[in-house]
């Protein structure tokens, strides 16, 4: 009974990350079938899930995957939209709860501005003109149904789920958007530079995201694009080719607006791809296509339904190696690069980031247990003494081991160190403090170490107590 409770007590706060994670692989399903049928969905689901930093995102009390499911849940409505006004009312909720999940929400209606924009245009250059006939729903028309409700519906659940808005409002909406335009800027170790301010480089998060998804992934990706690009250009040829009410170019720009948002160059880029994982679901989608159109040119002959059967299956036998690091790397999934870059060795050469905000601590956890000595003191680089706590409440550590504190690598015994350039003083520091430039033992991914964990022979002298004091 006592593990059943301890193991709910982690699981609480992780769940809802889990579920909405869970959600948006349904939702990548779904929107694979609308733009290429069900092999493209099977493909883009197992393409979603066999990426180790979505993974990974997905098991943490974090915003990251539940907004990435809110951004592709208004964008799933508003494809509806365009054939039920019920769907335009889903729509503007969606947003609205988009919003109370994360601020990343604010950039996808525009997103769907310019989609719509772009099919008012074509149905203009189709008919002669911007209404629909009698009869019939064009583009203007379910358009305004659906931005009314993303803009009312969405403001208003927006505030209906925040008391804190419901008093001084215009004062706290101003703390809100304060709190996003001047954001606290974390280093970042990139390409051999440690970035503290902006101007960020623009190459960033198309660099990052180069090296961080399986080559499977992005060659079906890039193949979908091609295909998707040509489709939605295609009545730009060719005015009487079938309306397809913006699916395609709805991918294509959701694919591309997250990385641009972060390209931007005073846009923070702590946290790496988690800020851009919301573009995720629509490769995904774009690999499920690509393995459709592989399917289609490998096996000629054969029609129509066994084209896309076959190519399903060469894109999942392609997926397999990401399914298998996605499985290995675990809960180390911020530090796995791809082949392009060579691994994580590769990455560590160039001077990738591999750690951020100490969640490989645990992977130390057991070391600790076995060789602490009793009510020893450990210093805990870049782990909170909440995480600790949390550590021991949950019997992953034991009772009596201590935290030492911030800045008290002296009076320590023991010390866990995350390699991150811009904390290199503090490794430093315990160096100077043990006499020893060398680990007893660490947490390594493919030989590169993410955490190194030292040891004090000798005992730390007891602090300086002055004169009176307790």
């Amino acid at each position: 009974m006592l593990l059943f409770v301890i193991f709910i007590g982690m699981l609480a706060y992780r769940l809802p990350t889990m579920a909405l994670a869970g959600l948006a692989v349904w939702l990548t399903w779904l929107l694979g079938i609308m733009l290429q049928g069900r092999a493209a969905g099977l493909v883009a689901a197992a393409a979603l899930i066999c990426m180790p930093r979505v993974f990974f995102h997905s098991h943490l009390a974090c915003f990251d995957a539940p907004v990435t499911f809110m951004w592709l849940l208004v964008c799933y409505t508003y494809l509806r939209a365009t054939r039920s006004r019920a769907w335009a009312l889903a729509s503007g909720v969606a947003v609205g709860l988009g919003l109370a999940t994360k601020l990343n929400i604010f950039f996808v209606p525009f997103a769907l501005l310019g989609v719509t924009a772009y099919e008012a245009w074509l149905h203009r250059r189709r008919t002669g003109a911007w209404r629909a006939a009698a009869g019939e729903r064009g583009p203007l028309t379910y358009a305004a149904w659906t931005a009314a409700s993303m803009v009312v519906l969405g403001v208003v659940v927006f505030f209906a789920h925040w008391p804190w808005l419901w008093y001084d409002t215009w004062a706290h909406l101003k703390s809100y958007y304060a709190f996003h335009s001047h954001h606290e800027h974390y280093p970042v170790d990139y390409l051999g530079h440690v970035y503290y301010a902006p101007p960020f480089p623009l190459h960033f998060p198309f660099v990052f995201a180069a090296t961080t998804i399986p080559v499977a992934t992005l060659i079906l990706g890039a193949i979908g694009f091609g295909v998707t690009a040509r489709r939605a250009l295609l009545p730009l040829r060719d005015p009487g080719a079938p309306a397809r009410r913006g699916a395609d170019a709805m991918v294509l720009v959701n694919v591309m607006v997250p990385l641009l948002v972060i390209a931007l160059p005073n846009t923070p880029i702590f946290g790496g791809t988690k800020h851009w994982m919301p573009a995720m679901p629509f490769l995904a989608v774009l690999a499920g296509v690509g393995a459709v159109r592989t399917g289609e040119g490998l096996w000629r002959r054969a029609d129509a339904a066994r084209q896309a059967i076959l190519g399903a299956a060469l894109a999942v036998l392609m997926l397999a190696p990401a399914a298998w690091a996605t499985w290995r790397s675990g809960p180390y999934g911020p530090a796995w690069f791809n082949e392009l870059i060579g691994g994580a060795p590769g990455a560590a050469a160039v001077r990738m980031p591999r750690n951020f905000w100490g969640y490989a601590t645990i992977g130390a956890l057991p070391t600790l247990n076995a060789q602490v000595e009793p009510r020893g003191q450990v210093f805990w680089h870049d782990a909170t003494s909440g995480s600790i706590r949390a550590y021991q409440r949950d019997a992953l550590l034991r009772g009596d081991i201590r935290h030492a504190g911030d800045w008290v690598v002296p009076y320590s015994s023991w010390a866990v160190y995350h390699d991150q350039r811009d904390k290199l003083p503090e490794e430093t520091d315990v160096w100077r403090a043990y006499g020893t430039e060398w680990p007893v033992d660490g947490v390594y991914l493919d030989g590169v170490q993410l955490i190194g964990v030292y040891h004090r022979v000798t005992q730390p002298a007891a602090p300086v107590v002055p004169p009176g004091a307790r």
